[in-house]
Formats: C-alpha cells, sequence, structure tokens
C-alpha cells in the first residue's frame, strides 16, 4: 500500500507536463498560425463585396433576359 501514493503522484505529475505541453503547443498556433478577427475583416469586406458584384450582375443579367425574350 505504500507504493500506491507515489504512483498516484507519479501518474498526476506525468499528467501535468502533457497538459503543459499542450498549453504550450496552443499558445504558440495562437500566436503564429492563426489570423485574429480584427486583421481578417478587410479581407472578409473585399470579399462579399466582389460576391455581392457577382450575384448581382448574375441577377441583372437573368433580369434582361427574361425582358428581352417578352419583347
Amino acid at each position: 500500500m505504500t507504493n500506491q501514493p507515489k504512483t498516484n503522484i507519479d501518474i498526476i505529475a506525468n499528467d501535468l507536463s502533457y497538459i503543459r505541453r499542450d498549453v504550450t503547443d496552443i499558445k504558440h498556433k495562437l500566436d503564429h498560425e492563426y489570423v485574429t478577427r480584427e486583421s481578417f475583416e478587410p479581407i472578409k469586406r473585399v470579399v462579399y463585396g466582389l460576391v455581392s458584384l457577382i450575384l448581382t450582375g448574375v441577377g441583372l443579367a437573368i433580369v434582361a433576359l427574361v425582358i428581352n425574350k417578352q419583347l
């Protein structure tokens, strides 16, 4: 029974080292691999603007085809 507490402490210490390593990896990824919301906002606006222009053009082309067919 005396080995039980020592073994539990070893297991807990080992788990803590894995957790510490995982947290370090997560922090590294957050700092170096992901884009922040502030830096992504201008790109999102440009893409949404271009998609809106394309969809408006397609919609207007369909309306023009319908109007030309009826005349």
